[in-house]
């Protein structure tokens, strides 16, 4: 008989962090958990002999991830968000838009029926210059009522461009490790416009200049006053980075500016996606 599982190696999360959430949101309580340091891949279930060396890889892996396991695949939830996926692909997508940083797999070990795979995914991770979107001690609800409201408004995914800006979302932060940190804030840009466009486009509104869509949406989001009035000249800069990256090649800013531009896109749009599905306290926005 088959001993059917997904195991996934999960990098730079602390099992703390991930337990307590998945305590709160009991939204995947099919995954174990375990530090990888308890982690033995020759005594793991359904376990299958492999080459050497992808099994000593993997049990390099393990000591520096947490190790998430379901015996119960056929009957775990698809992701909402990504194709071919399970439901802890939206919950670590959930988590890095909520802390700003980027949490997926180091590898994904499956054996479903005859079939049995091991796809790498094998990535350094951004370990420092965050900032928390969501609070610690509310990420398991904010994923819970995140998912539980995508999974009951299956057409506000597309309605509101977060699907496929979240898209652009992730591939902003992967780039952040494989190319400069200005295709990094050039793709955060992206997600803001599609977020933009489709709001303007739904309101029927007559902007087309893709800068004054982003602020119209901003404003209309409720970020004005006081508070948000540096955001103008924000704004302006992120669109000048990404229409001369990506239309001349070049760098207009100082490298100071694009370091400060950088991590104001990135938090900013995170917090701008985590509202569309939960609103934050005001003391936590200032």
């Amino acid at each position: 008989m088959s001993e059917d599982f997904v195991r996934c190696y999960i990098s730079d999360i602390s099992l703390f962090t991930l337990r307590n959430v998945q305590q709160e949101s009991g939204i995947f309580n099919e995954w174990e958990l375990m530090h990888g340091s308890e982690f033995n891949h020759k005594q793991s279930y359904g376990y299958k002999q492999v080459f050497k060396r992808d099994e000593l890889l993997l049990e390099a892996l393990a000591q520096r991830s947490v190790v998430a396991e379901t015996k119960q695949p056929q009957t775990t939830k698809p992701s909402l968000l990504w194709n071919n996926a399970l439901n802890l692909a939206d919950v670590l997508t959930l988590l890095s838009v909520a802390r700003a940083r980027y949490y997926s797999t180091l590898a994904v070990e499956k054996n479903t029926g005859p079939h049995y795979s091991i796809a790498w995914g094998l990535m350094a991770r951004e370990m420092s210059g965050n900032w928390d979107v969501v609070s610690i001690s509310n990420l398991g609800r904010f994923v819970s009522e995140a998912l539980t409201f995508i999974e009951h408004n299956p057409n506000w995914l597309e309605e509101t461009g977060f699907l496929p800006g979240i898209y652009w979302y992730t591939q902003a932060q992967v780039s952040y490790l494989t190319a400069p940190s200005v295709l990094e804030m050039a793709l955060y840009w992206v997600c803001v416009e599609i977020l933009a466009v489709t709001y303007i486009n739904g309101q029927g509104l007559a902007i087309t200049n893709k800068k004054d869509q982003v602020k119209r949406f901003i404003g209309d989001r409720g970020y004005k006053g006081s508070d948000w009035d540096f955001l103008d000249e924000v704004i302006d800069d992120w669109y000048k980075t990404r229409y001369a990256l990506f239309h001349e090649g070049k760098e207009l800013l100082s490298v100071a500016v694009l370091k400060t531009r950088r991590q104001q896109v990135r938090d900013f749009l995170s917090l701008v996606l985590v509202e569309m599905l939960q609103k934050q306290d005001e003391i936590g926005k200032k």
